[in-house]
C-alpha cells in the first residue's frame, strides 16, 4: 500500500483532488470574518467535507470531540482560524487517504479475493 494511487487516471484525479482542496483553504484564509473570529469562516470548507464524506464525518465528529475535551479540560477555545486550519488538515488527509489510498486498496484485494473465488475451476 502506498500515499500515491496506482494508475494514470487515479494520480490525475488525485491532483485535481488536492487542487480543489488547496483552493478551499486559500478562499477560506481570505475571508474577512476570520480576521473578525467570526464561525462564518468555516462555511468555506463545506465542499470539503463533502469531497471527504463518509471519513470526512468521522473526522469531523472527532475534531469537535478534541475541542471539547480541550474546553472541558482547561477551558482553551481554539480561534477560528486554528481550528479552521486543524478541520481542514484533518479533511483533507482523510479524504485523500479514503479516496485514493484505502479504496484502491480494497478494490485491489477485492479483485484478487473474485480470481481466487471464482477462477479456480477454469484451464490454466
Amino acid at each position: 500500500m502506498t500515499l500515491f494511487p496506482p494508475g494514470r487516471l487515479l494520480r490525475w484525479l488525485a491532483v485535481v483532488w488536492l487542487l480543489a482542496a488547496v483552493t478551499l483553504l486559500a478562499l477560506m484564509l481570505m475571508r474577512p470574518e476570520l480576521e473578525a473570529d467570526q464561525r462564518r469562516a468555516l462555511s468555506t470548507l463545506v465542499p470539503l467535507y463533502f469531497m471527504s464524506f463518509p471519513l470526512g464525518h468521522a473526522g469531523l465528529l472527532a475534531c469537535n470531540k478534541i475541542k471539547l475535551a480541550l474546553w472541558f479540560d482547561s477551558e482553551f477555545v481554539p480561534a477560528i482560524f486554528t481550528e479552521g486550519v486543524f478541520l481542514w488538515v484533518f479533511l483533507t488527509v482523510l479524504g485523500y487517504a479514503q479516496w485514493f489510498v484505502l479504496v484502491p486498496w480494497v478494490s485491489g484485494r477485492l479483485r484478487q479475493l473474485y480470481r481466487i473465488l471464482f477462477t479456480r475451476g477454469t484451464a490454466r
